[in-house]
């Protein structure tokens, strides 16, 4: 397994298997503790690359393992399409090839519902998840009317070898579907953009028709370990009328609510999610008590 160093404390892995390269990048904390390695996993549509200024905090204290899940990013080409099923088989891989026997997920929006399926099938190795920017849902009604959505998107995939796609207006259209106030940098708009753009399309359609997968919430229904849910008032892609629901459903939830955000706080609230997620990862209470009471909870007043 190749590394190759990309900043101090940052390395580069690669490994091969059948569907193609699964790169990731491995954080080394700045100062060791006994604190549990944790997983970043990315949602549809994008790359570790918003993951940056989260495991250059969190990577302070404990390792941060941050992948360019199949078919995007750096994990390309796929040999064939990587659905849901078959990214989050990737993450188990990368936990093998660690070494890692105990790990933390926090998992964002697609990303999240991959969390639930590793945290389901190996409850012994998931100590805690945090669920950002998710929401199940609550009626096969539900799931048609997200496979619309998802048919919106996979349209708008077919678009990104016209001109329109290079027009600097259409990637501020996208980028303000995903926040509630457009950051100032414009390379940050073009980092995401250019994730869009170098997808796997095949594979970014696998994923979103297993979105709907009723198993996500089976498995959301038996969790063992302790979960947060990060849901953002301001977000227009998750249905926060589903956020009760949502905690409702998973054993052991926990719910923080963030204002003033849209569907990436990790980029428009950066410091308020790292001090949401160090409160939860890192609980005073005692860690064999398996609760997720340490965070500072409130209600919504949607």
């Amino acid at each position: 397994m190749p590394a190759t160093a990309r900043s101090p404390g940052r390395h580069e892995h690669s490994l091969d298997f059948a569907g193609g390269p699964l790169v990731f990048d491995v954080w080394e904390p700045e100062r060791p503790s006994d604190q549990l390695p944790v997983l970043l996993v990315h949602g549809w549509g994008a790359s570790s690359s918003y993951w940056r200024l989260t495991a250059e905090a969190l990577s302070q204290t404990t390792r941060v393992i941050v992948p360019d899940l199949p078919g995007t990013g750096r994990s390309q080409p796929v040999a064939t399409p990587q659905g849901m099923h078959e990214q989050t088989a990737s993450l188990s891989r990368i936990l093998d090839a660690l070494g890692i026997e105990r790990v933390q997920i926090v998992g964002h929006s697609m990303g999240g519902a991959m969390g639930i399926l590793v945290a389901d099938a190996e409850r012994e190795r998931v100590d805690r998840l945090v669920l950002t920017s998710l929401c199940l849902f609550t009626s096969d009604a539900q799931r048609k009317f997200f496979k619309v959505v998802a048919l919106a998107f996979r349209l708008s995939l077919g678009l990104r070898k016209t001109p329109l796609a290079r027009a600097p207006f259409f990637a501020e259209r996208m980028a303000a579907r995903y926040f509630h106030r457009l950051p100032p940098e414009r390379e940050l708009i073009d980092r995401l953009y250019q994730d869009f753009l170098e997808l796997d399309a095949a594979s970014a359609n696998a994923c979103a028709a297993g979105a709907t997968d009723p198993l996500i919430d089976v498995a959301a229904a038996r969790l063992q370990a302790p979960t947060l849910l990060i849901a953002c008032r301001q977000d227009d892609l998750m249905p926060v009328a589903n956020v009760q629901f949502t905690g409702n459903l998973i054993p052991q939830c926990a719910v923080h609510w963030m204002d003033g955000s849209g569907h990436l706080p990790m980029l428009e609230r950066p410091e308020e999610y790292v001090r949401v997620l160090r409160a939860f990862l890192t609980p005073e209470t005692d860690p064999n008590q398996r609760t997720p009471t340490s965070v500072n909870l409130f209600s919504p007043s949607i």
